[in-house]
Parts: structure tokens; C-alpha cells; sequence
């Protein structure tokens, strides 16, 4: 049975770091040996969005590319000493968000069945950003890495930063009540997660079943970082993206 114990201690930023490492470092190598092609470095939108921000301050995309997950990294480390929390890790409590991560990935796979049959090809390819074509041409490995990596850098984005910022402008400055101030941040960060998704359909209009099953996703996604934290939400995030890639294989090989 879950204690509250396993509740606060999955939130915090070091068992976060702990539960993280290995989709970081397995994100980091694919984009050493797996992503390398003759057009450049092939990476999800959210990753080649913050190399540009580097770039804005002066940080070449060269040196760019691998300091996404440093600063995943750093910001994890420095929220742990600034909340003073022991460096004890509980391995349970690991496991336990493993998981937990697989349970909460169980509805959004119904949620993207029931809309419609083109979110799992367009949440794919959304999460790297060339055409279907491409996504097609792209081996099995470096598809599981961009989704990887679409489910660390999204919920960077989207969820941590964008969250906090609204948050923070409408509940500690703007005095709203922390539920109101985090639903309406809940609610804009959808909306910002579904205008940056290709909403197109087949023939090119925009297509309802896109927008609806990205508005509904990122509002699942923000209740979970909200209720559950930063660790749980990049890990159903990742872990969707990497059904969906073996789904479309799957089914290419029936």
C-alpha cells in the first residue's frame, strides 16, 4: 500500500534526479551514436528549441546540443540544496514511481484510441518534427530516442517552466489561490502544448481529432506534474511516445 511518505518523497528533486538519470543518459548516447546523420543532428522540436535560447546567449548549437540534459541535471541538484533535503535514496520509492509512471500511462493511451487512430502517428511525429516520410526512414532506435527525449524536453518546457512562471505570476504576485492560479497555468500550458503540435490533418486542413487529443493531453500531462511532480509526468510522457514508435513498427511489420 503507497504511504504518504512515497507521495512526498517522489516529489522530491533528488529521487526525481535518481528516477531520470537513465532516460538522460540514454538521451545523451543517442545523440552521440544514434541521431548523427549526413543532414546534421536529427532531435525533437522542444531539445532544438532550448539550443536555440543557448544560442541566444551565446552558446554555439555545437556545444548546444548536449547541455540539454545538463541543465536538466543542474536544476535538479540545485533545487535538492536549496531545499536542504537529505541525499538519502530511497529505492522503494523508485521503483514505486516506475510504476505509477506505467499506470498513468494506461489512460492516455485510451484517450489517444478513442479520439482517433492519427494521434499516434501525429504525437510521433510532433515529438520530432520532420515529415511522416522522414519519420519512416528514421531506424527503430532513433525513433525510441526522440521520444525519449520529447517526454524530457516537452515537460521541461511546457510543464516545469511554463507552469511555474504562471504560477508564480498569478498566485505570488497576482495573490490568486494556489488550486485557481494552478488551473488556470494547467489550462494555458495545454493550450500552448497544442499550438505546438502539427494540427494538419491528410489533407491538410486542420484537423479537430489533432486538436482535440493534444488540448486533453497536455491538460493530463499538467495534472499529472501538478498532483504528481516532474519525475512522473517526463516518465509518462516518454513512455507513451515510446508505445506509440513500437505500435507504428509494429504494425508496418504486419
Amino acid at each position: 500500500m503507497l504511504t504518504s511518505g512515497y507521495w512526498a518523497q517522489s516529489k522530491r528533486p533528488l529521487h526525481i534526479l535518481i528516477f531520470l538519470m537513465p532516460l538522460v543518459i540514454a538521451y545523451e548516447l543517442g545523440l552521440f551514436f544514434v541521431l548523427r546523420s549526413e543532414e546534421g543532428l536529427i532531435t525533437n522540436k522542444a531539445h532544438v528549441t532550448l539550443i536555440e535560447l543557448f544560442d541566444a546567449f551565446g552558446i554555439p548549437a555545437t556545444s548546444g546540443f548536449y547541455l540539454g540534459g545538463v541543465l536538466i541535471v543542474v536544476i535538479l541538484l540545485l533545487w535538492h540544496l536549496l531545499n536542504r533535503d537529505s541525499w538519502r535514496v530511497d529505492g522503494r520509492t523508485i521503483a514505486i514511481m516506475t510504476l505509477e509512471t506505467i499506470a498513468l500511462t494506461l489512460p492516455l493511451i485510451v484517450l489517444g484510441q478513442l479520439i482517433s487512430k492519427t494521434a499516434i502517428s501525429a504525437s510521433v511525429i510532433a515529438s520530432i518534427g520532420p515529415t511522416e516520410q522522414h519519420l519512416a526512414e528514421m531506424t527503430f532506435l532513433a525513433q525510441l530516442t526522440v521520444s525519449i527525449g520529447a517526454g524530457l524536453y516537452e515537460e521541461l518546457m511546457f510543464r516545469m517552466l511554463l507552469i511555474a512562471m504562471l504560477h508564480t505570476l498569478m498566485v505570488d504576485l497576482g495573490k490568486l489561490s494556489f488550486n485557481l492560479g494552478a488551473g488556470i497555468a494547467i489550462v494555458v500550458s495545454a493550450a500552448a502544448f497544442t499550438w505546438y503540435h502539427p494540427l494538419e490533418g491528410e489533407a491538410g486542413t486542420l484537423s479537430p481529432q489533432r486538436v482535440a487529443f493534444f488540448f486533453l493531453a497536455g491538460l493530463y500531462f499538467g495534472i499529472v506534474y501538478v498532483a504528481r511532480g516532474f519525475g512522473i509526468v517526463v516518465g509518462v510522457h516518454a513512455l507513451y511516445d515510446i508505445i506509440m514508435v513500437s505500435m507504428m513498427n509494429l504494425g508496418d511489420d504486419v
